[in-house]
């Protein structure tokens, strides 16, 4: 069973071209990025510009934010990578809207498994680890 995780980008950005978990100035992304590699997972960003962004590639600054016209421009780019995943682990943590429903139709549209979680001042977010496994659990035989 192959889980993806993911987050919406930040809109506090460094000035010059960086690695995108480096790039984005949050504390959100920061802190994904490292449990991710704790737990061993992919971890990507889902990127107004760029679409999803995994964590090490290395971008440019830029001032965009997602709504529906970006998500169905970066549409097939996004399908491209979670074809490859069973299940798909997206972080809002206070995220716009626009970024979730964004994953939410092109998970609907590939029939992937979404869990969703997070909350604005990310008090979960500790709650990684148990989401994951209980992710494990609930999808092991679909």
């Amino acid at each position: 069973m192959k889980i993806v995780l993911i987050t919406a980008c930040g809109k506090a950005k460094e000035n010059k071209v960086l690695p995108a978990w480096r790039l984005y100035k949050s504390t959100r992304i920061k802190h994904l990025y490292r449990r991710a590699k704790e737990l061993n997972i992919p971890f990507y960003i889902l990127s107004a510009k760029y679409g999803l962004v995994f964590c090490e590639d290395i971008i440019s600054p830029y001032n965009e934010i997602m709504d529906s016209k970006k998500c169905k421009k970066n549409i097939s780019q996004i399908e491209n990578i979670l074809k490859n995943y069973d299940i798909i682990v997206f972080y809002k943590g206070g995220a716009r809207k626009e970024y979730l429903e964004c994953i939410e139709l092109i998970c609907k549209k590939l029939n992937k498994n979404l869990i969703s979680f997070g909350y604005a001042n990310m008090g979960d977010i500790k709650k990684l680890p148990e989401v994951l496994e209980i992710a494990r659990k609930s999808f092991k035989n679909k």
